[in-house]
Formats: structure tokens, C-alpha cells, sequence
């Protein structure tokens, strides 16, 4: 299982390196860039949850939330409690590996 983590984590990083990710919920929703996944963090508050599981009902996209692990320490940027991924192959492959560190809240698809 935690060969799992190592994997999403490592997707992760190839995102960040790639510009693959957009960082906030306000610019994840404000950008026309094509989203294939949404990440949150275990901490965020019950108004954020609120908002991004709306967002990706009506968008169609899955959203994951992290357990096991801050996404500021996963992707390196302070305060960061929500991510995209814009990249259809790397967003299947987390998906892929998500496992018991991830809970899995909206798994619809377009």
C-alpha cells in the first residue's frame, strides 16, 4: 500500500515539474484550462469541501481528498489545500493508485 503513496506522490511531483497542476480553488475555478481531477487536503474547512465537491459535480470530475498527507508538503507550496490536475493521463493513474490514504468523494467523469 504505501508503494501506492510513493507512486501518487511521484505523479504529483511529474505534474508540479510539468505545470500540470493549478493551485487554489479560486484560480482551479477561474481558469478555462481543462481540469481532469481535483485534490484536497484532510484539513480543509467543511465551506471549502462545500464548494469544490459543487464544483465537480457540475464539472463532471473526480475529486480526491488526500488522508494521510498535507498536499503544501506533497506538491511544496505553503497553504496550498487544493489542487487540479490538467493532465488526462496522470489524473487516470491517480486515480489508478488511489487506495485507503484516499478518499474518494465525487468519482463522476465526463
Amino acid at each position: 500500500m504505501a508503494n501506492n503513496v510513493d507512486k501518487i506522490e511521484s505523479l504529483l511531483g511529474f505534474a508540479v515539474r510539468a505545470g500540470k497542476i493549478i493551485y487554489g480553488f479560486d484560480n482551479i475555478e477561474a481558469l478555462r484550462k481543462k481540469r481532469y481531477l481535483i485534490i484536497l487536503d484532510n484539513s480543509v474547512s467543511e465551506r471549502l469541501l462545500r464548494h469544490c465537491t459543487e464544483f465537480a459535480k457540475s464539472k463532471h470530475l473526480p475529486l480526491l481528498r488526500i488522508k494521510h498527507k498535507k498536499i503544501e508538503d506533497i506538491v511544496h507550496k505553503l497553504n496550498c489545500k487544493v489542487i487540479a490536475i490538467t493532465d488526462k493521463q496522470m489524473s487516470d493513474a491517480i486515480i489508478k493508485f488511489a487506495n485507503d490514504n484516499y478518499e474518494v468523494l465525487t468519482s463522476e467523469v465526463e
